[in-house]
């Protein structure tokens, strides 16, 4: 293998995607022997790689590219729209060359920078993607076990009415109470995990024994523990159907599970 220059524009424009673990295997062996025998090279990477981890690891209200990062970029296109000083008008081929030498290296810098800004705005697009995912989790997870304690408050509430929901053949899956205001709860007892792809809703019954209507009063999720909903004070009962995501506004599926108020 032939060992590459001590300066190689073409190897620094890589340093970026390097830096990113970007580059197949083939460039990512030219690259590796080049930072073996270049400092500058190696100091760049190692910058590139302590600004995206920095990013990466910062809380996203504090997640904002390292002022020094936007100066080296800021410093570096100046430099390179600034005119040339000292060419004066002599134009021989060999000041010629050392100018477009000087661009070319201006410009690789250049590339280089963007493509750190690249990752770090990457780094700073992760961390609130799985910040805002926690926090999401967080606040369904607090919700729940909200719902949950509220579920027992209700149950010792003055006129409020408990029913157990369950299959035609099997014992029960979930319970509701429902307050004389019509707010009420449900708990998961029993109701299997769903996939992703499916739902369990909660419906409250009304209307006459020979006309029932089914109004919606939640869509549970996949694998619920507790939910709150609000509904008529005067439903006679509830049921759960298993729906398609993200629910639907009549039932298109036969109870899974149903109770009648007493």
């Amino acid at each position: 293998m032939n060992v590459p220059a001590p300066n190689d524009p073409e190897l620094d424009a890589l340093l970026g995607a390097y830096a990113l673990d970007a580059l197949d295997t083939d460039e990512r062996i030219r690259v590796d022997v080049y930072l073996a025998g270049n400092a500058r090279a190696r100091d760049e990477v190692d910058e590139l790689r302590e600004s995206a981890a920095s990013l990466a690891l910062a809380p996203v209200d504090d997640a904002t590219a390292p002022p020094e990062l936007w100066d080296r970029i800021a410093r570096t296109i100046q430099d390179d729209l600034a005119p040339e000083i000292g060419s004066g008008g002599d134009t021989g081929g060999a000041d010629l060359a050392a100018r477009r030498t000087r661009r070319l290296a201006r410009s690789v810098r250049w590339v280089s920078l963007v493509a750190a800004a690249a990752a770090v705005a990457a780094a700073l697009l992760a961390a609130q993607v799985i910040s805002l995912h926690h926090r999401l989790d967080d606040a369904r997870t607090t919700g729940e076990k909200d719902a949950a304690a509220a579920f027992v408050r209700a149950g010792r509430a003055a006129g409020a009415r408990q029913v157990a929901l369950a299959p035609a053949h099997g014992a029960a899956v979930a319970r509701v109470v429902l307050l004389p205001d019509g707010s009420g709860y449900v708990k998961n007892d029993g109701l299997a995990r769903l996939d992703a792809e499916h739902t369990y809703q909660l419906w409250a019954l009304t209307g006459t024994a020979d006309r029932t209507v089914a109004i919606s009063a939640g869509v549970l999720g996949p694998n619920p523990n507790a939910a709150a909903f609000r509904t008529s004070p005067d439903v006679h009962g509830f049921a759960i159907t298993v729906e398609r995501s993200p629910g639907v506004a009549q039932p298109s599926q036969t109870p899974y599970a149903s109770a009648t108020l007493t």
